[in-house]
Order: structure tokens, then C-alpha cells, then sequence
């Protein structure tokens, strides 16, 4: 919607309480925040649609349960209200993003390049 196009929103993204993993000992599991801020002003999208809840819809419907690599899984932790004055709020998404075996490097469990060894043939 061109009218739309001059209206800003933020996008604050912050990692947070990091903690090891029992399964994957060389990356940490951690918190995933994400501050989703309007103005207030442009909240109303009509038909009952507020401009924060939409966008934080599309970044779930991209992040909720995928993965990224040296990150991990993205789970769903939560949505809670973000206010900072009366004319600028929003949502913070939490999500966990934990650690696979995916993500192992292979030097932690002494696997070696054996390729240079070959050649020695």
C-alpha cells in the first residue's frame, strides 16, 4: 500500500542469557528478542489489524521452529507487550534457539582430515 510506505517501524534485535548445551558443548543456547515498535498512530490497519501484530506474524511465520545454522532451532517462547511512550510501542518475541548436533564442529570429537594422510601413500 503506497501510503503506508512512509511510516517506520522498528526492528530491535537482541541475544540474551546464554547457557551451555548438555548435547553440544561448543555453542551455547540462548534467548532471541525481538522488539517489533510503531508509532501509535499508525497502529489501526483497518478490519481489526494492528500494524505490530502483522509484522510480528511475518517474522513467526519465518523464524518459529527453523533452523539456522550457528544459531540453532528458533522455538517459540513468547509475545509480551512493549511499551516505551504513549507514542511509540509494540511486541517482543522471545525465542529459544537451541542447539542441534547439526552444529557440531568436527574437531571437538576428534575427527580428523585423513585426506593429507592418504597422500602420504
Amino acid at each position: 500500500m503506497p501510503e503506508h510506505e512512509e511510516i517506520k517501524s522498528y526492528l530491535i534485535i537482541s541475544f540474551d542469557n546464554f547457557k551451555p548445551n548438555d548435547q553440544n558443548p561448543q555453542f551455547r543456547d540462548c534467548n532471541v528478542y525481538i522488539d517489533v515498535l510503531c508509532h501509535t498512530d499508525y497502529w489501526d490497519l483497518g478490519d481489526f489489524r494492528v500494524r505490530p501484530l502483522k509484522i510480528c506474524g511475518y517474522i513467526d511465520g519465518i523464524l518459529n521452529n527453523a533452523r539456522l545454522s550457528g544459531i540453532g532451532t528458533f522455538q517459540f517462547g513468547g509475545c509480551n507487550e512493549l511499551v516505551l511512550d504513549e507514542t511509540l510501542s509494540g511486541y517482543t518475541l522471545t525465542y529459544f534457539a537451541i542447539h542441534g548436533t547439526d552444529d557440531v564442529l568436527p574437531s571437538a570429537h576428534g575427527w580428523i582430515d585423513r585426506k593429507n594422510d592418504d597422500d602420504d601413500d
